[in-house]
């Protein structure tokens, strides 16, 4: 790919008419020769277990510059234990990794930005990041408040219900969450339409609950409302 690159922009160079000086210096260099056996893409990082979404363009840099600097000065064979020493380096450099995987728990977990959802390549398990479940009887959501776990709920008959992330849902009770346990807390503004609706559905507005305990109020602010996913407004 690299080299395809460097080829792409002497075919351009080399077809233009006449060159500026800055550009007849760069076909200079893309003359010299020098051929590139690797380069570096997020995809790579992926691959081990990073999140390439929250790492910016200058820390692949560093990463890439750390991996030269390696190649030069290593003794070994070029390319051996490389996936090996790639996740060390970027470990080095304190890059973001993903969340293991709720089902599985393998590394290799990717953004899929189609479905928006991320997905585990091993197993295929998928799951949203911002969107929450409602956990209550039958099943027993105990574990979540006894390890402080998501957010409690006081409009359900159950008196242990919480919100709690789908990933955290996943992963304790090895299951998809029911299609109707989705639940996304909405902040204000966005949250008045739900607080103080122009046009009260009693039936609709019942499941609608605002978010009332101290941990709740200081993550999603004041007059922020859990809304089913079914009822959102889009």
């Amino acid at each position: 790919m690299l080299q395809q690159l460097l080829d792409d922009l002497w075919g351009y160079f080399e077809s233009k008419p006449s060159l500026t000086e800055v550009e007849q210096a760069l076909l200079d260099r893309l003359k010299e020769d020098i051929f590139p056996i690797l380069f570096l893409q997020r995809d790579d990082l992926a691959q081990t277990g990073f999140d390439v979404r929250r790492i910016s363009a200058e820390q692949m840099r560093r990463l890439a510059l750390r991996i030269a600097e390696d190649y030069c000065q290593s003794e070994t064979s070029a390319g051996e234990n490389l996936w090996e020493e790639l996740e060390e380096m970027a470990e080095a450099l304190h890059l973001p990794r993903c969340l293991r995987c709720p089902a599985c728990d393998h590394c290799r977990t990717i953004f899929d930005a189609q479905e928006d959802v991320l997905r585990c390549e091993v197993c295929d398990q998928t799951w949203h990041e911002e969107l929450y479940v409602l956990a209550e009887f039958p099943e027993d959501s105990s574990y979540f408040e006894e390890n402080a776990i998501g957010y409690p709920s006081f409009n359900s008959e159950d008196n242990g219900a919480r919100y709690v992330l789908e990933y955290d849902y996943i992963r304790h009770f090895h299951k998809d969450p029911a299609e109707n346990a989705y639940y996304k807390p909405l902040r204000w503004p966005e949250s008045q339409s739900y607080l103080f609706p122009d046009e009260p559905n009693e039936s609709i507005d019942a499941l609608n609950e605002p978010v009332q305990d101290e941990k709740g109020i200081a993550d999603f602010g004041e007059q922020a409302v859990w809304v089913p996913l079914c009822h959102l407004k889009i």
